[in-house]
């Protein structure tokens, strides 16, 4: 059922109206947190440390956020650079 109102949603605007409407402050907190995590070790720029540092990130959240992108398949890893790193 989530999947199927993903695909109903037709713009940026209706996502930040669907959005807080599903999901906790808290947990939109954790989802932007992740996202950014995830595309910040994709970038490869910086270390951890230093990416917890600038983003008010724990170390916690970047290592798991690092060992899901260990585990995820080449396909799931190029969505998401896809998605996240717009050149």
């Amino acid at each position: 059922m989530f999947n199927e109102l993903l695909l109903n949603i037709s713009g940026e605007e209706d996502v930040s109206l669907m959005l807080p409407l599903l999901l906790s402050p808290e947990e939109l907190n954790a989802i932007n947190a992740r996202t950014l995590v995830y595309k910040e070790l994709l970038l490869a720029e910086r270390s951890q440390r230093e990416i917890a540092r600038i983003h008010n990130i724990s170390i916690a959240t970047i290592t798991r956020g690092s060992n899901n992108l260990k585990a995820m398949s080449d396909k799931e890893k190029q969505l998401l650079q896809t998605l996240l790193i717009r050149k």
